[in-house]
């Protein structure tokens, strides 16, 4: 698009280029830029105002950045994908894998200045498991992993009794999408039970809120410091500032106005600026692997398709890394495994797994008798990568001599397919699951959704989920990627990155796996 070169300049960007969206969103951000610079604060860019914070009812995936710094839950997320204790000391494993018993950290306080006990964790679940909630997890605690009761012996004991051994139980209560289990102090309801406001017991707790504008949160001064390496979610986690403030700034221009200004210090990235930050003095770029997946599903009952010749030669035709570039501006890397390389179960796969091969996959369609029958690939046009991937991949596949089209969908439409499992074959992607077998679990089950119906699978699926031994999990992952890479009910490409693009003012910033970028330790130069 041509350039208005007659357009006001506004920090090297033209307002032709920002919109007027960005410029409306910059002068807001100007108008406090002297007050952030000159202040213990830190300003964080949020592309959507959060819904709420009672886990109950109405928190969703943009309250995360700051929930997380406010609420805390018996465990936590490591970066490698494994749980730890947050509020718990130690927790232990009895009857035979249905009970877990919790001991809670000594010192710990809420944002009221009353103790942690185990009343409290148990008012908690209560809250989140009533009747009438709404809470992500609920049906998950309540279904697949039941819990039968939950007991506080005494005031530093919670004990969770399951109906039936589980290992998963300590990874989904950490799950962040459920806003970790959190523990809440009864007084944020009023005596009608009605939401009157959080109390945590994090290293920050919640300050001003102006709808659609900003969220801050204030530093905690008595909060109970743990003294465990800080990783994701856990352990030692520092306020060394005193106020962080999400703000919202919807547009991707201004948050890149913002962040060059001066007016935000942290805000989320797309690719394709990653360069051009990189190259600013004044700014640098932290980032991380995440679990969000991206892949070509197929429909294993296809009457082409069913034959697993024709599966692999379509994986041998493809490659990973040139569709994982092609996606994003040249960041990512390509993956033959669903398991992220982040997690404690990753196991790197081989060159002949990853490598694409014409010669292999002309050998393959020879043996299937391949006679150019059509092949569909269902896309869409709302997200764009789904759809620039089908795009890339159908090059590579008609270059191996596949007949392969790409049937455009709106994006409901493609959802629906997907679920009823009608299709040959879907440029598809997964949002981020933490659970070290959640990896397998997308893809691995009976229902009509999942792409890998076969029984030795499903039966190592329920094994590794049953398990809370790491190295047993790891054995059975394992197992899965070979079997999955002989099967191939999909074609793995590749795992997004995040990036974050950060004030040099700044010291102790790093993406994570996790995805939400952590305030606390960070501190201002």
């Amino acid at each position: 698009m041509a350039q208005d070169m007659g357009a006001k300049k506004v920090m090297g960007w033209t307002l032709g280029q920002v919109g007027l969206s960005a410029a409306i969103a910059l002068c807001l951000l100007s108008s406090q830029s002297y007050a952030q610079k000159t202040s213990s604060r830190i300003t964080v860019a949020l592309e959507e105002d959060l819904r709420g914070l009672d886990p109950r009812r109405d928190r969703d995936g943009m309250s995360d950045p700051v929930h997380m710094h406010v609420v805390e839950g018996l465990l936590g997320y490591v970066d490698d994908l494994s749980v730890r204790p947050m509020l718990a000391s130690s927790f232990t494993i009895g009857d035979d894998g249905r009970s877990y018993t919790f001991k809670l950290r000594e010192g710990v306080r809420f944002h009221n200045g009353k103790p942690l006990t185990s009343a409290e964790v148990k008012w908690s679940w209560d809250y989140v498991m009533a009747a009438d909630s709404i809470w992500r997890c609920k049906a998950v605690f309540d279904g697949p992993i039941k819990v039968a009761g939950v007991e506080a012996p005494d005031a530093r004991t919670i004990v969770f009794r399951l109906d039936q051994p589980n290992g998963s139980f300590i990874y989904n209560l950490a799950r962040t999408d459920c806003a970790g289990t959190p523990i809440l102090h009864p007084e944020s309801v009023d005596a009608d039970g009605k939401w009157r406001g959080v109390i945590g017991t994090g290293p920050f707790q919640l300050g001003e809120r102006r709808i659609g504008q900003y969220t801050e949160v204030k530093r905690f001064p008595d909060y109970a410091l743990s003294n465990a390496e800080p990783s994701g979610r856990v352990g030692k986690k520092e306020a060394l500032v005193e106020t962080v403030r999400f703000t919202v700034v919807a547009d991707p221009s201004a948050r890149l106005v913002g962040l060059r200004s001066g007016d935000l210090d942290i805000t989320p990235l797309t690719a394709e600026v990653v360069d051009q930050i990189e190259k600013d003095p004044k700014l640098h770029v932290t980032s991380s692997d995440t679990t969000v997946w991206y892949a070509l599903l197929f429909g294993m009952n296809d009457p082409l398709l069913k034959d697993v010749r024709m599966r692999r030669a379509i994986a041998a035709a493809i490659d990973r890394t040139a569709v994982a570039q092609g996606v994003s501006f040249g960041q990512w890397s390509g993956s033959a495994t669903p398991v992220p390389g982040a997690s404690l179960l990753y196991t790197r796969p081989s060159s002949e797994d990853e490598v694409a091969s014409l010669t292999r996959a002309k050998a393959l369609l020879a043996e299937a008798k391949y006679a150019g029958q059509p092949i569909s690939i269902i896309a869409n046009k709302a997200l764009p990568m789904m759809f620039n991937q089908a795009v890339i991949i159908q090059s590579m596949l008609q270059a191996a001599g596949i007949n392969a089209n790409i049937e455009t969908l709106e994006w409901g439409l493609q959802l629906d397919r997907y679920t009823k499992g009608t299709y040959q074959a879907q440029s598809f992607a997964y949002s981020g699951r933490f659970d070290p077998m959640g990896a397998w679990e997308r893809i691995v089950g009976p229902e009509s959704r999942k792409v890998w119906k076969d029984e030795e699978a499903i039966t190592l699926l329920n094994k590794g989920m049953k398990t809370a031994d790491p190295a047993e999990m790891k054995q059975i992952s394992d197992q899965l990627y070979k079997k999955f890479i002989n099967d191939v009910p999909a074609v793995s490409l590749y795992n997004v990155k995040v990036f974050y693009g950060v004030s040099d003012r700044l010291a102790g910033v790093k993406a994570s796996p996790l995805e939400v970028v952590r305030v606390w330790n960070v501190s201002i130069k």
